[in-house]
């Protein structure tokens, strides 16, 4: 018997950029709710500041600072009053009180960070995505074309087809032949080994879909109970994609029901990172009923031929 080739099955890993795209909008939250604290805090302080020193002056009023006992001449004062209001210009009458005010300057620091902080979490996604254009004031993003995807989809759904097409060829029962021990092959070591060679086969161009696998006797997670039972009620695999594919802390799942042989097998597919379509469904179906009817056939062969060698034996005895 040939030397069955061995697969690692190793797990499904997150890489850096990933983890990148997935955190890049708490952190983008996080800076937003950092300046607007900051806003919100300093505007009180101030606020408190100036109700403690001049209360007037919170409220928006001047102190009268004319009395009957003044000092000053009115006649000079006037005089200096008017002098002081030809010398300034409208810049210093209307803009200049506007600009000093601390409570302005706190809301133009604020919206200047908010603008800052707003670019560099519109530039940083450009950076790790395939964008061909990118236009800074109109703030104007152009993806792949139409044309690309269509043809990134076709290549798919061929390399889908191909694996489909390996399953239900002779290489794959001669494979499965391997497996033969003692007149008997164990129908879950089979399915390990083509699941293990379906996950090679998914990480490379043009899928590049990771995922790991588990097959379980009989009793599945508690929290694959419905995907289960829907998967047993129509004989088909069960889908549930996560609703946000960034979540790097969720999973999309698909979930078979097969019995062999008087025993319940349940195969399921998990990745955080590659959504499942109807394409996936079919494979892996395909996949569990083809490898049972290598096995009935294989089981067939060996007991014609153990019936033969009886006969052959009960003839020359």
């Amino acid at each position: 018997m040939r030397e069955i080739q061995n697969i690692n099955t190793s797990k499904e890993k997150r890489t850096f950029f990933q983890w990148l795209n997935f955190l890049i909008p708490y952190f983008y939250t996080a800076g937003i709710t950092l300046i607007l604290s900051w806003m919100i805090v300093a505007s009180i302080l101030i606020g408190f500041t100036t109700l403690k020193d001049n209360p007037k002056a919170f409220f928006l009023l001047t102190e009268n600072t004319s009395t009957n006992d003044s000092s000053i001449n009115r006649s000079e004062t006037d005089k200096i009053v008017s002098n002081t209001q030809e010398s300034k210009t409208a810049f210093s009458i209307i803009i200049q009180p506007f600009v000093e005010s601390n409570f302005n300057q706190i809301i133009f620091r604020g919206l200047f960070l908010l603008f800052i902080w707003l670019l560099l979490f519109l530039t940083i996604p450009v950076a790790f995505k395939r964008l061909k254009r990118f236009k800074f004031l109109n703030l104007e993003f152009e993806v792949d074309n139409i044309e690309q995807a269509a043809i990134e989809t076709v290549e798919i759904s061929g390399t889908k087809a191909r694996l489909m097409a390996y399953f239900t060829g002779d290489d794959a029962s001669g494979r499965t032949l391997d497996f033969l021990a003692e007149s008997t092959i164990e129908f879950k070591e089979v399915l390990e080994y083509f699941l293990a060679e379906t996950q090679l086969g998914y990480k490379n161009h043009p899928i590049n879909g990771v995922f790991t696998y588990k097959i379980y006797n009989g009793t599945a997670p508690e929290k694959l109970y419905d995907l289960v039972e829907e998967s047993k009620e129509s004989g088909e695999s069960a889908v549930c994609n996560k609703i946000d594919e960034d979540n790097l802390w969720k999973k999309s799942y698909l979930v078979f029901y097969f019995p062999y042989n008087y025993t319940e097998y349940i195969t399921v597919i998990e990745s955080y990172s590659y959504s499942f379509d109807i394409l996936d469904k079919y494979l892996f179906e395909l996949l569990h009923k083809t490898i049972s009817k290598n096995l009935e056939n294989i089981e067939y062969m060996v007991a014609l031929t153990n019936d033969e060698e009886d006969t052959n034996v009960d003839t020359f005895s």
